[in-house]
């Protein structure tokens, strides 16, 4: 059995990870980090306006990756520049066609990456090109951003630049809206005290200090962050806010995320209770899928018990039964099997970033990638 380390740690689940993070530190009078460039994966073109003015001011370039050549278009038409502005937005699509020239990841084959996780397959995917850009264009420090985050300023911006010095990464606070699972929206909804962890919705990275990818499942960031968690070497610097949207409309979401949010949470435990991810064995996640069943049940227990006549506690049951359903046919050798893919994966990844040529130029380093660029100007 492996020991619980804190009082962080419950007999089902660790609502908050935030003992894993580092505190920001004084810069002083040292030279300020400037961000290279913001990244956004999107398939939504009409909300790319607050991205596009933060690059505008901060003066510099954004680069909009869509799923398809109509939305890549349509944000063209959309993203004008602003007068005087120092930015560029570049703006390309990354198919599944695509990518697959790129090679195939041995998790993009693993059973639990099924077609269910499209999404996530679409939102990793993307993000690795976002990185094999930044590389390849000699950008140092870049900020990924997606599409539904609000409340950005210069200075905040500025200011968690001038933290990437210091970090692998450096993410934001973004309590509102959450961005939990479902299961942990509906344990929230339960009553509990639901922490969020940054992720890649808004996070600044040092590129050349990052060697990992994001793996085509849900909690793809928060497997890119686990070297630079586990060296104790992402902060959060100040608050963002997140675009609403509603956690348990399709019973489906929680089906895709229900293997994602299990190896993730499973990993950072193991960072908590200060155990080798090797060392932790079939029992180890035998009892990682014993506590994920344990809490959807108290869960489960717990609405039904509330008093309240919430238009969500409906929903959220349906929800839960859907992620009971999908982890019941979780088992602990497809977890480890797919964590030894993963590592597998991540040293390809790390040869294929080692012989990726230094070309300086987005423009030079798309045409390398075979992946077309337009300018919005």
């Amino acid at each position: 059995m492996y020991p619980e380390s804190s009082t962080l740690v419950d007999s089902f689940h660790i609502e908050s990870h935030a003992a894993l993070l580092q505190r920001t530190v004084a810069t002083g009078s040292s030279s300020p980090r400037s961000l290279d460039a913001i990244i956004v994966p999107t398939i939504r073109p009409d909300s790319l306006g607050p991205a596009v003015e933060l690059a505008h001011g901060l003066g510099c370039p954004i680069v909009v990756l869509c799923t398809t050549a109509e939305q890549a278009e349509e944000v063209r038409a959309n993203s004008g520049q602003s007068p005087g502005s120092a930015a560029d937005v570049f703006i390309s699509y990354v198919s599944p066609a695509f990518w697959d020239r790129q090679g195939r990841f041995q998790t993009s084959g693993h059973p639990e990456s099924d077609t269910e996780t499209s999404c996530h397959i679409d939102i990793s995917r993307k993000r690795n090109v976002g990185l094999l850009l930044a590389r390849a264009s000699d950008w140092r420090t870049i900020m990924f951003l997606d599409d539904d985050i609000r409340g950005m300023s210069i200075s905040g911006i500025n200011d968690a630049a001038s933290q990437v010095a210091f970090f692998r990464a450096v993410g934001f606070e973004v309590d509102e809206f959450p961005d939990n699972s479902v299961v942990c929206h509906a344990h929230r909804l339960a009553g509990a005290d639901q922490d969020v962890f940054p992720g890649g919705s808004a996070i600044l990275v040092d590129v050349p200090k990052n060697n990992s990818f994001f793996p085509p499942i849900y909690n793809e960031d928060w497997l890119f962050l686990f070297e630079a968690v586990s060296n104790h070497s992402i902060a959060v610097s100040g608050k963002l806010k997140q675009l609403a949207y509603r956690p348990f409309l399709h019973s489906r979401r929680a089906i895709s995320e229900e293997f994602g949010d299990i190896i993730a949470e499973g990993l950072y435990r193991l960072l908590h209770e200060r155990v080798s991810v090797n060392e932790a064995m079939l029992d180890y996640w035998k009892d990682v899928l014993d506590r994920r069943s344990r809490l959807i049940d108290n869960i489960a227990t717990r609405l039904l018990l509330q008093n309240e006549n919430r238009p969500a506690t409906g929903p959220a049951l349906s929800s839960l039964a859907a992620a009971r359903k999908r982890l019941n046919d979780i088992t602990a050798l497809s977890c480890i099997s797919f964590i030894r893919a993963w590592y597998s994966d991540l040293e390809d990844w790390q040869i294929r970033l080692a012989n990726l040529p230094v070309l300086g130029d987005i423009r030079d380093a798309a045409k390398y990638l075979d992946l077309p660029i337009i300018d919005a100007r």
